[in-house]
């Protein structure tokens, strides 16, 4: 049920400023700008090194991100829905979802950004810009953000849950610049990708569903 008493807000403001950002970002890598050269240098040797533990947890973990991994928590996520009713929210994340990657698939080839050369420690193939996994983990892990504001109650319940969603998308990324299959630049884009997919997704919606639903 939606609170009535603090109904949901409108997100198209909000959409369109990281609609924007977005293209600014894919712009710059797609150009070679400098800045994102000395970005992606500055993060890479940051983040990565040759510990043990962290190789194995960076090649574990980026599995989850993995797009056959995505699409069946998608799938179960939809059923589940279903199964209860929440037709409109169903709709929100298989809309969201199938959007958001199809849209990653034709980006990466108007873009074609190979990815870098440095040894791959995950099988990876494919243009390297966006990064998919990090665009889907974003986008699935986001909508569960959005159902979990609007359909727990427990304060304490949803809080736990929202530090779980938002630390699953910002581990995956991490794993794909460690992995060396992705540029850092390919993982904030594909962040500002998956986010902007998001807000554009709960737009919809709030305007078809959620207003009418708040105003009753």
């Amino acid at each position: 049920m939606i609170n009535t008493k603090h109904p949901p807000k409108d997100v198209l403001p909000i959409t369109c400023i990281f609609t924007i950002i977005y293209a600014i970002w894919a712009t710059l890598v797609s150009s070679g700008n400098q800045f994102i050269h000395d970005f992606d240098n500055t993060v890479i040797n940051f983040i990565c090194n040759d510990k043990p533990e962290n190789i194995k947890f960076a090649t574990t973990f980026t599995n989850l991100g993995n797009t056959s991994v995505i699409v069946i928590e998608t799938t179960i996520l939809f059923i589940i829905l279903v199964v209860f009713r929440q037709y409109a929210y169903a709709l929100f994340t298989a809309g969201t979802m199938i959007a958001a990657n199809g849209y990653n698939w034709i980006i990466k080839h108007v873009i074609a950004r190979p990815r870098p050369s440095a040894h791959h420690l995950v099988s990876a193939s494919g243009y390297s810009f966006p990064s998919g996994h990090s665009v889907g983990s974003a986008a699935l892990f986001g909508i569960l953000i959005v159902l979990t504001i609007l359909l727990i109650k427990n304060r304490l319940l949803k809080s736990i849950l929202i530090f779980l969603w938002v630390c699953f998308p910002l581990l995956i990324g991490y794993t794909r610049i460690f992995t060396h299959v992705h540029y850092p630049s390919d993982v904030v884009g594909g962040f500002l990708e998956g986010i902007t997919f998001l807000l554009l997704g709960y737009s919809f919606l709030y305007h078809f569903y959620l207003k009418e639903k708040s105003d009753r």
